[in-house]
């Protein structure tokens, strides 16, 4: 348990030095050092909400999981899922650097490996190794817990995809923000999202767990269109 924790301290440490790196090596943590680089608007490491949910969010999830549950992993599940992280995670990367089109600071078409990637490709195989440990090999998890830790993984995908970010743009306008919401896979992104997240969750804690998940993701993707709609235009 205790080395688990210290795991959780040094991925919170991981995404300090990124924010460094992102400053001092790769420039493109604040918006003008990415329009100086690379010539166009992007996506800044400071603006980037994944790199808050990264801090934050996913720290304060998986300590909570790896007090309650860790005792109870062994050794040939740690290391299974810790090939499907680093499986995960390497596709997340290729994903990005073939298909983003825009500056991103974990990877976009002109913009294939830096230090900032290296970092976060290290930490977020940890995480989604932490999160395949407690869906699936965590004896008795509770509908309350496997809902928490679910709706806490979809906000944090939320942020990470731009949406609070594209949100925000619809009212102040940054000419240096791309128009994030504009992304015609955003909204099938979004539903994989959350259905993945209701299998995990009734995996974990039965379909009343799912049913949960499903009925909470669909409230916020709601909430999210009622604020599009009332945008200025």
């Amino acid at each position: 348990m205790k080395i688990g924790l210290w795991i959780i301290a040094a991925s919170m440490l991981l995404v300090v030095l990124e924010a460094l790196a992102s400053y001092f090596l790769s420039h493109n943590f604040w918006p003008s050092q990415v329009m100086t680089r690379w010539g166009k608007a992007g996506i800044a490491f400071f603006t980037h909400g994944g790199m808050w949910g990264d801090l934050f969010i996913l720290p304060l999830v998986m300590a909570t999981v790896i007090v309650k549950y860790g005792d109870s992993w062994e050794m040939r599940q740690i290391a299974i899922m810790a090939m499907v992280g680093v499986t995960i995670t390497l596709a997340n990367h290729l994903m990005l650097i073939y298909t983003q089109t825009i500056p991103d600071p974990l990877g976009w078409q002109r913009e294939k490996w830096s230090t900032v990637i290296a970092l976060h490709f290290i930490y977020m195989s940890v995480y989604v190794a932490l999160i395949g440990l407690f869906f699936i090999h965590s004896p008795g998890v509770s509908v309350t817990a496997a809902v928490g830790v679910a709706v806490a993984l979809g906000v944090h995908v939320a942020l990470g995809t731009h949406v609070t970010l594209g949100l925000l743009n619809l009212w102040y306008r940054w000419g240096s923000c791309p128009d994030f919401l504009a992304s015609p896979i955003l909204p099938y992104l979004t539903t994989a999202v959350w259905l993945i997240l209701a299998v995990l969750a009734s995996v974990a804690a039965g379909l009343r767990a799912g049913f949960a998940v499903v009925t909470i993701g669909a409230g916020l993707t709601a909430l999210v269109m009622c604020i599009i709609r009332l945008a200025p235009r």
